[in-house]
C-alpha cells in the first residue's frame, strides 16, 4: 500500500527533515504526560497547556521557523495518507477485473434461477436505479493534481485504470510529500468545471464498462434477443455551472459556455468510440462514416462558439455574432443523438463480430441515456427568486404559504396557466432581462434549441416551502416553451418543508395543470437536503424526517392515482457526517439515506423510483478520479440496488415507531434551542470562516465595513451549511451530529441499546454519532474559547519574566475585553459540556454512554494538529499588539484592525495596514528631480515602512498560512470538508 509507504517515508526522515521530526516526536510524548495528568486533574486542560509549551519552546529556539514548517508538512502528509486509507475503506475492491466479475454476478443474480423471461430481464435492466450528480459545494480542499495522487494511492492504478508501476508510485509519494496541502490558489468556477468533467469522464467510462458486462452476461443468457437490450441502470448529472441559488456571479454566457464544455467532451468520447469500431469491420466503418463526419463538424462547431462565447461578457456587441451562429450552426452542432442512433443500428445490422456488436450496442445505450453530454443537466435557483419574477402578476404582497392569501395565490397561479402562451427568446433577450428567474428558463429554452434536444433539464428550487412555487415554476416553464423538457424539483430543507413536503405537492396537484404536467411527463422529482436540515435541526433529526418524508410521498401517489408516475428522490447529502454522508463505507451511505425498507415500501405499492445522490466538490469527486475507482462506485451501487435486501425484511426500530418518533423529536427540540441560542451564534462566528481556506469559487464574505463587530452574526441562518460545518470540525465539537443524542437515550437506555445492536436503521445512525465523538474534544473546544479569554492573557502576563511579552500579553486582554466574547462563549460551553457528558457518561448514571471510533495514532495526530494550531494563532495575537498607531483611516483606527486579526481575518487587516503603510520603492520617485536638486533628507516618502512590511504584515501572513495549512491537515483526518 502506498500510504504505508508514505508513513515509513515519514519515519525515515532525512536530515533535512530532521527537525521537524525531532519536534513530532517530542510534542507526541509531551501530549502523552499532560494526557495522563488530566485524567486526576479535572482544572487542567492538555491542549492549552500543550499549546503553551510549544509557544515557549518556539520562544527558547527549540522549535525553529524551519522546523514548525517542516512539522506543519509532516503532520499535513500523515493525515493525506489517513485520508487515503479511508478511501479504500469506503470503496473496497477497486480491481477492475475483480469489479466487473461482481457486476457479472449481480447481473446473473437479476437474471435469476430459473431465469427470468427476456422481457422482465429487460424492463429491470434498462431501468435505472441510481443517479450520481455532481454537485460544486465549496469542499475543494486539494487541487486536483493532488486528488490524482490520493486516488492513485488508495487505487494502486493510474488514471486510465492500468496498474501503478514502481516508477509512477515513487513519483506520486515525491508529489505527495512535497505538495502544499492547501485548496488551488485560483479556485474559481472554471477551476471547479474543469475538476467536474473530469471526473464525469471517469464515470461515463466505468458506466460503458457496466454496460460491457451486462450485455456480456445477456448474450450467454439469451443470446437470440440479448442486442435488443440498452442498458441504463446508472446515470450521471451535474449541475456545477448551472447552480444559481444564492449566487450572482454566474454570468449567463458562463453557464451556457459550461454546458457546450460538457457536450463537447461528449462528442469527443462518441467520435473516439466511433472510431475504434470502424477500425475493426469494413462494414461496420462504411455505416458509421456518416456518424464520424457528423461528430467531426459537430465538434468544430461547438468549438467555434465557445471561442464567441467566452468573449460576449466584455463585448456584448458580439451577441449579434453568437446568435448567428448558433442560429446558422444549429444542424452542423447537432442537437439530437438520434442521427449518430441510426448511423450505430446500420453498423450492428452490418457486424457479425459478437464483440463489435456488443460494442455497438454498449455505444447506442450511452447515446440513449445520456445524450449530447457528459451529463444531465440540473439547474437551480431559490424559490425566493420565482415568488420575486411573479409577484407583480398575481399582485403577491406576502409570502406564498400566508393562510390568508394563499387560496387567492393560488387561483391567480392557476388562471396564468390557463392563458398562458409560450414565447421565443433570443440571446439578446438573455442580457437585457434582469429576473433571474425569467433568465434561468431562457437559458433552458436556448439549450434545448442549441445544445441538447433529447435530454431532460432538471430544475431545482432551493427552500420550497408551498405549492404556489411549484405552479410558478410550471407557468415559466409553460412561458417559456420548456413544459416538457424541464423537471421541476422542490427542496425540502427547513423543517417546516420537511414537516409538510408531501401537503406542499398536494397543493400543486390541486391544479390541474401540474397534474397533468406529471402525467404527461411521467415523473416527480424531489430534492432532499441534508446539509441545510442537518444545521438547523440536527443531523440525526433531519435524516429522520426525510425518512418518514419519503414514506408519505408513496403514500400520496397512491392516493392520487399517480401510481405510474416514477418518483426521483434526489438525496443533496455529502461526504460529511455533518452533510448526511455515512462514513463507514459507500454500501452504509446509500443505504443510510436510503433505507432498504423505505425502497421496499415503494415496491410494494408499484411506484417506479429512481434513487439520486449528490457527490459535493472535490470531496464528492475524489473516488472518480481514476477509471479503477470510479467502476468501484459502480460495482457497490450496483449490489445496493439490484440484490435482495436483507434490511428489507425486517428492523426493529419500524416496530418501535413510538420510541423512534420521540427519540428523534427529542434531538430536533434540543438542537433547535441551540440554533437559536444567541451564544452559538457567537461560537461559529468568532473566527468564522477565517479559521479554513477558502474551498470553493462561491463568494463567502458578505461586504461589510472595517470593523470586526461588522462580521459577526446574530444567526446560524447567516452561515451557509458547508461553512458551518467546518467552523464546528475545526472548534473540535461535532455538535450538528451530537447534540441532543444523549438526552435522547437517556430516556429509555435499555430500548436505547436494545435497538443499537438489533436495528440494522439504527445502528447506521449511531455509527455516525460515534464517528463524531471520535472527531470531538471538549478540551479542543475550551482551549479555542479560552484563547478568547482576556483572564488567560493576564495570567500570562503574571508569571513572565520578559518585560516585552507582559505588555503584549496584556494588550491582547486589552483587545479581548473590547471584543467581549468570553462570556457568551463559556455559557455555551456549559451548554455544549452538559449535552457532551450525557452522550459520554462514563459514571453510567444516564444508562453507559457512546465511545468516539478513532484509530489512537489518528486521535493524537488529530490533537497536536489543533495544539500547533492554537499556538500559532497565539503568535498571531502577540504580533497584533506591534500594529502601530495611525490617524482614522476611512472610518478605522488602530483597535479595529486588531479586533480583525484577533478574529483571525488576517489577510485583511493586513491588506489595510499595508494601504496605511505602504512599502515604498525610493526608484519610483521622480528620478530627474533628484538629479537636478540633490538632496540628503530621508523622510517617510524615501523611507516607506520596509521595516514593518519585513517584521509585521509578512509574518502575520506567512502564520496565517500555516494555520491554514493546519486547517485544511484537520479536514483531511476528519474526510471531508465542512
Amino acid at each position: 500500500m502506498l500510504a504505508s509507504r508514505l508513513r515509513a517515508l515519514l519515519a525515515s526522515s532525512t536530515a533535512s527533515t530532521a527537525d521537524g521530526a525531532t519536534l513530532e516526536r517530542l510534542l507526541r510524548e509531551r501530549l502523552f504526560v499532560l494526557a495522563e495528568q488530566a485524567e486526576i486533574d479535572p482544572f487542567g486542560n492538555p491542549i492549552l497547556l500543550m499549546a503553551l509549551e510549544f509557544s515557549r519552546m518556539m520562544d527558547g529556539g527549540q522549535a525553529s521557523a524551519g522546523a514548525i514548517d517542516q512539522l506543519i508538512q509532516r503532520l499535513s502528509v500523515k493525515s493525506f495518507a489517513d485520508r487515503v486509507d479511508r478511501q479504500v475503506r469506503y470503496l473496497g475492491d477497486m480491481d477492475p477485473q475483480g469489479n466487473a466479475l461482481a457486476i457479472a454476478a449481480v447481473v446473473r443474480a437479476v437474471a435469476g434461477t430459473p431465469l427470468l423471461p427476456f422481457e422482465a430481464f429487460r424492463t429491470r435492466i434498462e431501468r435505472v436505479v441510481l443517479g450520481i450528480v455532481l454537485t460544486a459545494h465549496p469542499t475543494f480542499g486539494m487541487p486536483v493534481e493532488l486528488a490524482r495522487a490520493l486516488m492513485r494511492m488508495a487505487s494502486g492504478r493510474d488514471e486510465a485504470g492500468g496498474p501503478l508501476g514502481s516508477t509512477a508510485g515513487a513519483e506520486t509519494l515525491r508529489e505527495v510529500m512535497n505538495a502544499e496541502h492547501l485548496p488551488p490558489q485560483d479556485l474559481t468556477l472554471a477551476v471547479e468545471h474543469e475538476f467536474s468533467v473530469e471526473a464525469l469522464g471517469h464515470i461515463q467510462a466505468a458506466l460503458d464498462r457496466v454496460n460491457e458486462i451486462v450485455l456480456d452476461v445477456a448474450a450467454e443468457l439469451y443470446p437470440e434477443r440479448w442486442t435488443e437490450l440498452r442498458p441504463s441502470l446508472i446515470t450521471a448529472a451535474s449541475w456545477v455551472g448551472y447552480d444559481l441559488d444564492g449566487r450572482t456571479d454566474i454570468a449567463w454566457s458562463d453557464t451556457f459556455a459550461k454546458r457546450l464544455g460538457v457536450k463537447l467532451a461528449q462528442l469527443k468520447r462518441h467520435r473516439a468510440a466511433a472510431q475504434r469500431l470502424a477500425a475493426v469491420e469494413k462494414p461496420v466503418a462504411a455505416a458509421l462514416a456518416p456518424a464520424v463526419e457528423q461528430l467531426d463538424r459537430a465538434i468544430a462547431m461547438v468549438e467555434r462558439e465557445q471561442a464567441v462565447l467566452a468573449t460576449v461578457s466584455g463585448h456584448p456587441e458580439r451577441v449579434g455574432e453568437l446568435s448567428h451562429l448558433f442560429v446558422e450552426g444549429r444542424d452542423a452542432g447537432l442537437v439530437s443523438a438520434a442521427p449518430l442512433r441510426a448511423a450505430v443500428a446500420a453498423g450492428l445490422a452490418a457486424s457479425e463480430d459478437r464483440v463489435v456488436r456488443r460494442d455497438l450496442v454498449a455505444l447506442d445505450a450511452s447515446l440513449m441515456s445520456h445524450g449530447l453530454g457528459l451529463a444531465h443537466t440540473h439547474v437551480r435557483l431559490n424559490a425566493t427568486q420565482l415568488h420575486n419574477a411573479i409577484r407583480k402578476q398575481v399582485g403577491m404582497e406576502t409570502a406564498p404559504n400566508d393562510p390568508s392569501h394563499r387560496r387567492s395565490y393560488h387561483n391567480a397561479i392557476n388562471d396564468l396557466l390557463g392563458a398562458v402562451e409560450p414565447v421565443k427568446v433570443n440571446f439578446a433577450d438573455l442580457m437585457a432581462e434582469r429576473a433571474t428567474a425569467k433568465r434561468l428558463f431562457m437559458i433552458v429554452q436556448q439549450m434545448v434549441k442549441y445544445v441538447d434536444a433529447d435530454t431532460p433539464v432538471r430544475f431545482l428550487i432551493a427552500e420550497t416551502e408551498a405549492g404556489f412555487t411549484l405552479l410558478t415554476a410550471l407557468y415559466y416553464a409553460r412561458l417559456f416553451g420548456v413544459e416538457d423538457q424541464v423537471e421541476i424539483s422542490p427542496l425540502y430543507e427547513t423543517a417546516e418543508a420537511l414537516e409538510r413536503g408531501d401537503g406542499i405537492i398536494e397543493e400543486a396537484l390541486r391544479s390541474p395543470h401540474y397534474k397533468a404536467y406529471l402525467k404527461r411527463t411521467g415523473r416527480l422529482t424531489v430534492q432532499f437536503g441534508f446539509s441545510d436540515s442537518g444545521r438547523y435541526l440536527g443531523q440525526m433529526a433531519a435524516t429522520f424526517m426525510i425518512e418518514r418524508l419519503r414514506l408519505r410521498l408513496a403514500t400520496l401517489l397512491a392516493r392520487h392515482e399517480l401510481g405510474d408516475v416514477q418518483i426521483v428522490l434526489f438525496n443533496t447529502h455529502g461526504e460529511s457526517i455533518g452533510r448526511g454522508g455515512h462514513p463507514s463505507s459507500l454500501v452504509d451511505r446509500l443505504r443510510y439515506v436510503s433505507p432498504p425498507v423505505t425502497r421496499a415500501n415503494f415496491a410494494n405499492l408499484g411506484i417506479a423510483v429512481k434513487e439520486e445522490v449528490s457527490f459535493q466538490g472535490g470531496d464528492g469527486f475524489l473516488p472518480f478520479m481514476g477509471f479503477a475507482s470510479a467502476l468501484a462506485v459502480l460495482r457497490g451501487v450496483l449490489e445496493t440496488m439490484l440484490l435482495p435486501d436483507p434490511e428489507a425484511v425486517e428492523d426493529p426500530i419500524y416496530r418501535e415507531n413510538d420510541y423512534a418518533v420521540e427519540f428523534f423529536a427529542t434531538i430536533q427540540q434540543l438542537f433547535e434551542s441551540l440554533v437559536e441560542d444567541p451564544n452559538y451564534a457567537v461560537l461559529v462566528s468568532a473566527y468564522g470562516a477565517n479559521l479554513v481556506p477558502r474551498t470553493g469559487s462561491r463568494p463567502t464574505k458578505r461586504q461589510h465595513d472595517g470593523s470586526a463587530r461588522a462580521m459577526e452574526v446574530t444567526h446560524v441562518s447567516q452561515i451557509r451549511a458547508i461553512p458551518n460545518n467546518a467552523i464546528l470540525q475545526q472548534l473540535g465539537l461535532l455538535a450538528n451530529t451530537l447534540y441532543g443524542v444523549g438526552r435522547a437515550r437517556a430516556k429509555d437506555p435499555e430500548l436505547f441499546n436494545e435497538l443499537t445492536q438489533r436495528s440494522p436503521r439504527f445502528r447506521r445512525a449511531m455509527v455516525m454519532v460515534e464517528t463524531a465523538l471520535g472527531f470531538s474534544d471538549l478540551d479542543v473546544l475550551k482551549a479555542h474559547i479560552d484563547t478568547l479569554n482576556p483572564g488567560m492573557w493576564l495570567s500570562r502576563s503574571a508569571v513572565t519574566r520578559r518585560p516585552t511579552r507582559a505588555t503584549e500579553l496584556r494588550g491582547v486582554s486589552s483587545a479581548l475585553e473590547r471584543l467581549d466574547l468570553y462570556p457568551a462563549l463559556i455559557k455555551l460551553y456549559r451548554r455544549l459540556q452538559a449535552d457532551f457528558l450525557d452522550l459520554t457518561d462514563r459514571a453510567g448514571a444516564h444508562g453507559g454512554g457512546l465511545e468516539g471510533k478513532l484509530e489512537p495514532d489518528r486521535h493524537h495526530t488529530l490533537v497536536l494538529l489543533h495544539v500547533v494550531r492554537l499556538a500559532l494563532i497565539h503568535r498571531i495575537y502577540l504580533l497584533a499588539m506591534h500594529v502601530p498607531d495611525f490617524s482614522p483611516h476611512h472610518g478605522l483606527m488602530r483597535a479595529d484592525i486588531v479586533a480583525r486579526l484577533i478574529r483571525l481575518d488576517v489577510p485583511g487587516a493586513v491588506q489595510l495596514l499595508k494601504d496605511i503603510f505602504p512599502k515604498v520603492d525610493p526608484g519610483a520617485l521622480p528620478a530627474e528631480a533628484r538629479v537636478a536638486e540633490p538632496s540628503t533628507y530621508e523622510g517617510e516618502a524615501t523611507q516607506g515602512y520596509a521595516r514593518e512590511h519585513e517584521t509585521l504584515f509578512d509574518p502575520l501572513l506567512a502564520l496565517y498560512g500555516q494555520v491554514l495549512r493546519l486547517s485544511n491537515a484537520i479536514a483531511y483526518q476528519i474526510g471531508a470538508v465542512g
